[in-house]
């Protein structure tokens, strides 16, 4: 299990470095339906890498360790997308603070107090619930569908996935930017918001280049 925990951290430092200006542009163009070369977009590309790093560790990094060291527990796929799911949860209001101060472009010591001021307590639980829907539904299809040394089916496995959960992540990104009830999201629905193009190229390609750059790691620890 210590290869895996050490493959999984540096997946997530080497993960912030490459995706955390792309992550915010797609964020911020998404919701507020801008296009993705808008220059505001692009302002502060590392804004938020700090708390990003901590959860891309955890979610990106970790990710990987959890589904590993689950699936030598039980071959129970439900069973290892639920666990895998609820441990990557625990960041969620580090995303929630992260993804805000993106949103509303302030400093994330001003979007924790925002938050906390109009929602007390109950700050950390905004998009918690679509977050695990939406870790759960993934992890499964993915688990279920990968198959070891098989790329392209992988990385079919990995856009199914991101297509059928891409109404959760909307509604916990919709959560987090302006904590939107469901019936104002789906109200204001549009297709576009879905960002499927950005989820694809970004989302898709990014989980398998963390999965690639994990199982690297692991491999070469292993080595030593």
């Amino acid at each position: 299990m210590n290869t895996e925990i050490i493959s999984g951290i540096l997946t997530g430092f080497i993960s912030t470095i490459i995706f955390n200006p792309i992550d915010k542009a797609i964020y911020i163009s998404t919701t507020k339906n801008l296009g993705i070369l808008d220059k505001s977009i692009w302002t502060s590309p590392y804004k938020g890498s700090l708390n990003t790093l901590s959860t891309r560790i955890i979610n990106s990094g970790l990710y990987f360790s959890y589904l590993d060291y689950y699936s030598k527990i039980t071959n129970n796929n439900f069973q290892v997308a639920l666990m895998t799911s609820l441990c990557c949860s625990i960041t969620n209001p580090i995303q929630l603070i992260k993804f805000n101060s993106w949103y509303n472009n302030i400093s994330m010591t001003d979007s924790f107090k925002k938050l906390y001021k109009n929602n007390g307590y109950k700050t950390f639980t905004i998009g918690l619930i679509p977050l695990i829907i939406r870790d759960f539904t993934f992890n499964y299809i993915y688990i279920s569908l990968k198959k070891k040394d098989k790329h392209f089916t992988n990385l079919l496995a990995i856009f199914t996935a991101l297509t059928i959960t891409s109404p959760l992540n909307l509604i916990k990104n919709e959560k987090y930017g302006h904590n939107n009830d469901i019936k104002y999201i789906f109200k204001n629905f549009k297709f576009k918001k879905l960002g499927l193009k950005f989820v694809y190229i970004r989302m898709g390609l990014g989980f398998y280049i963390n999965q690639l750059i994990y199982d690297l790691n692991k491999k070469l620890f292993l080595f030593k």
